[in-house]
């Protein structure tokens, strides 16, 4: 057993080795430390060399690091075990790349909660917006079919209105009471069902108005208000009408009545049209195409994580923006697209953002064709008096 002695002789012994040698640098440091996780990785996944004939190779490459971790630790080491080192570091970093020390970290520290959260949000969102979109155009398509039919219904009405005026009997006459008896039972049911239509197209245009239609763009329903006090103060047709001047008189205040729900219901419809028109068209495209991005990050994340060849990078958020403004163009320049093209816009634009390297390696080969036909001709060479070659020269 060493006594006090020796133990003091190696303590003196050690400092003068890092008085002469020196403390190893930083950057030592640092490479061993990435040497000891990547000989884990490449020992832990069976990616060191093995060789029946040599099998010393894979030994060596060991032994030097270890050597050098430890000698580092000890203040050990020497010009030659450094040397051998970073000869081993170097094969020990060809036989585990693309892993690196760094993607080690990353693929260890990443969390891919913000992102699954950012994600969810906005799926989320898309969701419940597309819903709110669907009962809205429904709503919208609903309202205008209703006043399409409406239109018929009410010349129709106004038709057998002027039928029924013109058939009233002189006094004393008593012939067609018949065909004037049909004719009023024909127009009291039409005059019933265009009332009860006129109902559905209040309520159809006031959803529009009240539940689609933000704050500032809604329309002043006082003019389609048919209660007491004013001018027409009724929708449905009282049970009291029978006979023919309270259904022509009912019928003109019919239609119109009809005439003002109509002004109403258009206007909300047409101001509905153009206002989720222009989302669907312009802004849809833009969050389906990073959407379309996001799908690609976690697929691509996913795969770098589970190899371990996580690097985070700005180039990745990029990605994001890119994809949005791509979505953007499609929007743009979505009429333009080919009618042979099966696919909506908003299925292309998220294709283009989970594929937007393919969409702009298109576009450039595209500008690199138009360039390259361009120089083409400016470089033609010319005949006398600027003839092309295959055209003769003119001298007139």
């Amino acid at each position: 057993m060493p006594d006090g002695q020796d133990l003091g002789a190696d303590h003196v012994s050690n400092h003068e080795r890092q008085k002469k040698h020196g403390p190893p640098s930083s950057d030592l440091g640092s490479a061993l430390a990435d040497a000891k996780m990547l000989l884990d990785h490449a020992a832990s996944n069976g990616l060191l060399p093995v060789s029946v004939t040599s099998p010393e190779t894979r030994d060596t490459l060991v032994a030097d690091l270890v050597h050098a971790y430890h000698g580092e630790r000890q203040g050990l080491l020497t010009p030659d075990s450094v040397i051998a080192f970073w000869n081993a570091y170097g094969r020990l970093s060809r036989l585990v790349k693309p892993v690196t020390a760094a993607s080690l970290r990353a693929s260890n520290q990443i969390s891919l909660l913000g992102m699954k959260s950012g994600a969810g949000l906005m799926v989320l969102a898309v969701i419940v917006f597309s819903i709110f979109l669907f009962m809205s155009n429904s709503t919208a398509t609903d309202t205008s079919e209703v006043i399409e039919q409406q239109n018929i219904a009410a010349l129709r009405l106004w038709s057998d209105l002027q039928m029924l005026r013109a058939s009233v009997p002189e006094a004393g006459a008593t012939s067609g009471a018949a065909d004037r008896t049909l004719l009023t039972e024909r127009t009291f049911e039409e005059l019933v069902e265009f009332s009860r239509k006129n109902s559905w197209l209040l309520q159809s245009a006031s959803r529009l108005n009240n539940w689609f239609l933000p704050p500032w763009l809604q329309i002043s329903p006082n003019l389609v208000r048919f209660e007491p006090g004013q001018p027409i103060d009724h929708l449905n047709v009282p049970p009291q009408v029978s006979t023919w001047q309270q259904i022509d008189r009912e019928g003109t205040l019919q239609i119109e009545a009809y005439q003002h729900i109509r002004d109403f219901g258009y206007s909300l419809y047409k101001m509905e049209s153009l206002l989720y028109g222009s989302i669907s068209t312009y802004f849809l495209p833009t969050v389906y195409a990073v959407l379309g991005a996001f799908l690609y990050g976690f697929r691509l994340y996913s795969r770098l994580i589970r190899r371990k060849q996580y690097l985070r990078s700005v180039a990745h958020s990029a990605r994001f923006f890119i994809a949005a403004i791509a979505g953007l163009v499609v929007g743009l320049f979505g009429s333009l697209l080919p009618t042979t093209v099966p696919l909506p816009p908003l299925a292309i634009a998220f294709l283009v953002g989970y594929a937007v390297e393919a969409f702009f390696s298109r576009l450039d080969a595209a500008i690199a064709k138009l360039k390259g036909n361009t120089s083409a001709s400016d470089t033609a060479p010319l005949k006398a008096d600027g003839a092309t070659p295959g055209q003769e020269p003119s001298f007139t």
